[in-house]
């Protein structure tokens, strides 16, 4: 993670830009553009983030993309939110309101960057998986009961979701390899020099056992 120094400078400059219960907000509007699009199946293509129409005019949709959530069953949409709630609000419980606001934002920034840039309609799908590498990243004991039964400790899952995306940026097409690396600029970002460092001192212990 970047310096406490570094952090703490940045947050007296500039915390009056935070949005206090950005987590809940999220969750939230999730939640409400799921019921709206129960109630109209066309409602979502007015919020995804399609460069066209951004250029064209329609500027709202560099945000409300990341209110749009992955299409699913109402059981696991239900379920889904309380993931999102639970890893989104305890990011925000220990940075504080500002940490998080800068995480996420960083997040949402490259992205729209990156689908301005290619052209691509990009989605919120690795924006909302870089909060779960977080949690994980901090709570890595933490367990989920999988499929309502099963107690998987995150560190595990986290490590298949990293797996998943590595393997979309090695196979998948273009789009998706502008969205898994936008979508985890913001990971690099606060944790990519603690993995940096753990590499190093790994390599340094094996190098010195043999």
């Amino acid at each position: 993670m970047l310096s406490q120094h570094w952090f703490d400078r940045l947050e007296r400059r500039l915390h009056f830009l935070a949005i206090p219960g950005l987590a809940s907000f999220l969750v939230g509007m999730n939640a409400i553009v799921w019921i709206m699009t129960l109630l109209r199946p066309e409602f979502p293509a007015r919020l995804i983030l399609y460069p066209d129409a951004v250029w064209a005019g329609q500027a709202w949709r560099v945000l409300t993309f990341v209110f749009v959530p992955p299409p699913m069953a109402p059981l696991w949409m239900v379920f889904w939110l309380m993931l999102l709630y639970t890893y989104a609000s305890a990011l925000e419980q220990e940075w504080g309101d500002f940490r998080f606001n800068l995480f996420y934002g960083a997040g949402v920034a490259a992205t729209v960057a990156a689908a301005l840039a290619s052209g691509w309609p990009l989605s919120n799908l690795t924006l909302n998986a870089s909060l779960f590498l977080a949690f994980a990243a901090l709570y890595p004991d933490f367990e989920i009961m999988l499929f309502f039964v099963l107690p998987v400790k995150v560190r595990w899952l986290a490590f298949f979701a990293a797996v998943g995306l590595a393997w979309s940026i090695l196979t998948g097409g273009a789009a998706a390899r502008w969205e898994v690396l936008s979508g985890t600029v913001n990971y690099l970002f606060f944790f990519g020099g603690d993995h940096a460092f753990a590499l190093r001192q790994r390599w340094r212990r094996r190098s010195f056992g043999r």
